[in-house]
């Protein structure tokens, strides 16, 4: 196996172990009377609310960096799965002569949309997110750069849609709830 396919299997993993303790949390979690929950209509717009924020960013220094295509897919619960997964995906504008492409995976549980991991894909880079963690790897010097997102934010050196996604639409990978 190369080192991308370790890499990716690895990902997988820790995205397994997520949801399993997500599934866990919510087993032991305190109940929530049913009326209170939201409908399954209700689940999908805010997500596609979510879509729709993500569609406005713009994450370069010089605003040129930006999505086109936005598109998604939410698979209800299932017997297998007992959460709502998404996932959304778009082609990303930068200054560069390569079209780039960007992956976004969701999971519903404890009554918010949260971000698990993220995949951004362009000609010299693969940006490889979990959570607030991410590995860069380079094709230029075949050097993979890794750390949290919250140091990248400080230094401002990543020009990454994830960052804004997470901080911006999302507060650090969860759903923002509007107070009523």
């Amino acid at each position: 196996m190369t080192i991308k396919q370790w890499r990716s299997l690895a990902s997988i993993f820790l995205i397994c172990v997520i949801c399993l303790g997500i599934t866990f949390t919510n087993s032991f979690g305190g109940n929530v009377s049913e009326a209170s929950e939201p409908t399954s209509i209700q689940i999908v717009d805010r997500f596609e609310t979510i879509k729709n924020k993500m569609a406005k960013l713009r994450f370069c220094y010089n605003e040129s960096c930006f999505y086109r295509n936005v598109t998604s897919k939410i698979v209800p619960p299932s017997n297998t799965n007992p959460h709502y997964t998404a996932e959304i995906s778009a082609a990303v504008e930068r200054p560069s002569s390569s079209p780039d492409l960007a992956d976004y995976h969701f999971v519903y549980a404890n009554d918010l949309w949260q971000l698990l991991k993220g995949e951004e894909f362009t000609d010299v880079a693969d940006y490889v997110f979990v959570g607030d963690h991410y590995e860069i790897y380079s094709v230029h010097n075949s050097h993979t750069l890794k750390g949290n997102l919250e140091k990248a934010k400080e230094e401002g050196g990543i020009k990454s849609g994830y960052l804004p996604l997470y901080y911006q639409v999302l507060d650090r990978g969860i759903e923002r709830i509007k107070a009523d």
